[in-house]
């Protein structure tokens, strides 16, 4: 079946989609419906992940890329497009997996959060960063509360062995970090990745937020709050400032000259990146008593 304008506006109902947003996705759904490779390469996203096939979605997603200007639409807009194709199937294997539609919601509420992020970068309702989406719909990767948790692997050689399973934390941008919401996400996590009592939950986290500069924050910052839960293990310099957006809300086009410095973060990195400092990430460990 093909998704018509009025079908994006039902499924996108169940999230808080700025207007907009729900009237960019509506039409370029219907562009593509009127495009027949497109419809066709959408229907069948549908229907192998319905039928439980695996899908290579940096394929399809590099295949819209190309069909993008036939249909009219920007490439950001087009990419979200087999992940709307998919959301019922998703809600279906949550449900035979017995989970429940509070997870469901708060999981894929990811595709807000990085549709609100490409408008504000770019001014594009859509996602510069769609392959990350498909982990949520291949049930690898949850939304509990505040925070995301998947399975990983230890990436460090010590205080653990390199390779233990470990839970990997990320943190959407959908609002600020608050010390009661988060510390509710890692006890859900705790219960629902199956961790008993007199057992350490290890959780990792690799993010710029745990990188050294964030560590001259002012004490009661939400970010240097979070980060000082982790045992800095070891900083991952970025040669292409990946993450610098986040930061000042504007993509990195080479030089911190232009950049903002409108808040204590962005006066922090900015004077780090003109002094000739580098930036990246950071990796910690949390190991979280139960």
């Amino acid at each position: 079946m093909i998704l018509t304008g009025t079908d994006i506006r039902n499924l996108l109902s169940q999230w808080d989609y700025a207007p907009e947003a729900i009237e960019t996705y509506s039409r370029a759904a219907e562009s593509a419906a009127r495009h027949a490779e497109t419809a066709s390469l959408l229907e069948s996203v549908r229907t192998d992940y319905e039928s439980g096939a695996s899908i290579e979605i940096r394929d399809v997603l590099s295949r819209l890329d190309a069909l993008a200007p036939l249909c009219g639409e920007s490439l950001y807009t087009m990419r979200m497009l087999p992940y709307f194709y998919m959301l019922d199937g998703a809600r279906s294997r949550y449900k035979d997996a017995g989970i429940s539609c509070e997870i469901y919601h708060d999981s894929f509420a990811d595709l807000l959060w990085k549709t609100r992020e490409c408008h504000r970068i770019y001014g594009v309702w859509g996602s510069f960063v769609a392959p990350w989406f498909y982990r949520f719909f291949e049930l690898k990767c949850f939304a509990l509360g505040r925070l995301q948790f998947e399975f990983a692997s230890f990436a460090a050689d010590e205080p653990l062995v390199r390779g233990s399973r470990v839970i990997n934390v990320h943190i959407p941008s959908s609002g600020a970090l608050i010390r009661e919401e988060y510390e509710e996400s890692y006890a859900r996590a705790v219960e629902f990745f199956g961790y008993g009592n007199n057992e350490a939950a290890p959780f990792v986290c690799d993010s710029w937020l745990l990188h050294p500069l964030c560590a001259q924050l002012d004490s009661g910052s939400g970010i240097r709050r979070f980060a000082s839960d982790y045992e800095l293990l070891y900083v991952i310099d970025d040669p292409n400032y990946m993450d610098m957006w986040i930061v000042f809300g504007e993509p990195w086009r080479g030089s911190a000259v232009s950049l903002p410095e409108k808040t204590k973060l962005q006066h922090i990195f900015r004077q780090h990146l003109l002094s000739g400092g580098k930036v990246g990430r950071g990796y910690g460990l949390y190991l979280r008593e139960v």
